[in-house]
């Protein structure tokens, strides 16, 4: 298999188009990205779950990617719906949700939501607010996460950076990473390209928006009770680390962890090999 078996699907949900790109069949298991990417962060991860015997369905969450870029809503339980509505499109009953950074977040929100719509959970890189996330919205010595603060107000971000979408992305993708060259030349201008366009740095600033209505939604859900399903979370040797599975341990009651040596935050780019053969070992496993 190569990328020019990617199969492209869209839907709506309301009033929102998506956009989202298969490849393979079998068993689906449903991948979401977080900032600054879209579906094409799992192309590698695709073919290897394809050749698994998987059908692997990337998304571009609204505000990214070839998805609408509505003024809004951006919290997660509107999100989980936009996956559910793309799940609907392509016939996909239940499936495994992998969510990467603030799509970790996205894919939890759809097991609260529809959680008979979820039959494995993986986050990576990713700790919900109220339950670890707020740490990078605090100014403090040795925090290295604090533009999450300045992104939670988009209209003063997108002042500020727009006009500048490729020095912001050079700085994003040298920023916790074990090998700052694992996205290469190619892919960086992919990236560049889908945050130049109009309107794309204000959606993406909105899923930092989102954060403390996330957060009011997390702690409710939370207090209702533990998730029952198989979850996994993974984190990048010198990022999240074990953090990830430590933050799943208060939100659902079947939690396991793993750290992906030789990366940072940007998993899938440094180590897509190891990302994928963890996602299939815990996909396989009882």
């Amino acid at each position: 298999m190569h990328t020019n078996d990617f199969h492209h699907h869209r839907a709506v949900n309301g009033a929102v188009g998506l956009h989202a790109v298969s490849l393979g069949n079998g068993p689906a298991v449903v991948l979401l990205h977080g900032f600054p990417q879209h579906w094409w962060m799992w192309r590698q991860t695709m073919l290897r779950l394809a050749e698994a015997g998987y059908r692997a369905i990337a998304i571009d969450q609204r505000g990214c990617g070839g998805s609408d870029i509505p003024h809004g809503p951006y919290d997660k339980a509107t999100l989980a719906g936009d996956v559910a509505a793309i799940m609907d499109a392509l016939s996909v009953p239940a499936a495994s949700i992998v969510g990467y950074d603030h799509g970790g977040g996205t894919a939890l929100a759809l097991a609260y939501t529809a959680p008979h719509r979820v039959e494995k959970l993986v986050t990576i890189e990713y700790a919900p607010p109220g339950f670890g996330y707020e740490m990078g919205l605090t100014a403090a010595p040795g925090n290295v996460n604090w533009q999450l603060a300045f992104f939670t107000h988009p209209d003063v971000a997108v002042h500020f950076i727009a006009g500048k979408e490729r020095e912001l992305l050079a700085w994003y993708f040298w920023h916790w990473a074990y090998n700052p060259d694992a996205v290469d030349q190619a892919d960086f201008e992919v990236y560049v390209r889908q945050l130049q366009k109009p309107g794309a740095l204000r959606g993406g600033m909105m899923h930092f928006a989102s954060v403390f209505e996330d957060m009011a939604m997390f702690k409710h859900w939370a207090a209702a009770g533990p998730l029952t399903v198989p979850t996994l979370g993974i984190g990048g040797e010198i990022a999240a680390g074990v953090y990830g599975e430590i933050a799943l341990k208060a939100l659902a009651g079947d939690v396991r962890g793993a750290v992906i040596a030789g990366a940072g935050h940007w998993i899938a780019e440094e180590q897509p090999a190891a990302l994928s053969a963890c996602l299939i070992d815990f996909l396989q496993g009882a």
